[in-house]
């Protein structure tokens, strides 16, 4: 078993002290999360451990009231989330946020436009090419003229993970439960979906999800919250026998 405390160089997302109240709650308590370039890892914890709100902070959507983020040895916890975006981070949320009077085309193409207003240069023909083979990897380019607000939730789950490999340069993918109440056909494309983008992209996924058998399938390492701290890390079968995991997920 890792020890939670300290890390050595070479991670691509680190934590130091990252702490978030609201009010007299302490949601995220001095968390220490460090993240490989390369990998895919799973965060978990029962109900209301923080996992979500730790996600918030690494994008941007919320500021950190102590700590620090660091990616790639750059501190960014003072970024808005737009130039967290920037950097190489996209993200999904529980409950996906799309663009619902646009094409599921167009929402594809945001964050590369986005780009090219911050001054990138791509060609609008590589970024359409990008865009449908995406697209069709998800299993939606027969919708791409569908609007957004037409899909199923997992089908805005896809479109949601799609755009958010539109980010270029892509190098940390954060997704907030992903396969919650999606079909098992879907669950399997976006388990695919990430497998193959890390593979063949080198994109690194932390992701935070209550699926334990998805999880495992995907995630060589798990982190542990609870009560807003790091409890434990390591595989499924490390923290299957680990007492602080028992006890948060069974009680005492």
């Amino acid at each position: 078993m890792t020890s939670v405390h300290g890390a050595p160089n070479g991670w691509l997302l680190e934590t130091r002290g990252l702490t978030k109240r609201f009010g007299g709650l302490v949601a995220v308590d001095s968390l220490p999360l460090a993240v490989r370039r390369g990998e895919v890892r799973g965060l978990i914890g029962p109900n209301g451990s923080g996992k979500t709100t730790t996600v918030n902070l690494l994008s941007g959507l919320y500021r950190a009231d102590a700590g620090e983020i660091h990616l790639q040895g750059e501190r960014i916890d003072r970024l808005r989330p737009h130039e967290i975006t920037g950097r190489g981070v996209a993200r999904t949320f529980q409950i996906p946020k799309l663009f619902g009077n646009m094409t599921v085309l167009e929402n594809v193409l945001v964050p590369a436009l986005a780009e090219l207003d911050r001054g990138g240069y791509r060609p609008m023909a590589e970024i359409l090419d990008r865009a449908r083979r995406l697209l069709e990897f998800v299993t939606l380019d027969r919708l791409r003229h569908a609007l957004a607000k037409e899909l199923s939730g997992g089908q805005s789950m896809l479109l949601q993970i799609a755009r958010g490999l539109m980010v270029r340069p892509l190098h940390l993918f954060l997704m907030d439960e992903p396969f919650a109440g999606v079909h098992p056909t879907i669950k399997d494309t976006i388990m695919e979906t990430i497998l193959r983008m890390n593979r063949e992209e080198g994109v690194t996924f932390l992701i935070v999800s209550h699926e334990m058998a998805t999880l495992r399938r995907l995630c060589p390492r798990v982190s542990v919250m609870h009560e807003g701290k790091l409890i434990a890390e390591g595989s499924f079968e490390e923290i299957a026998n680990h007492a602080a995991v028992l006890e948060a997920y069974l009680g005492r």
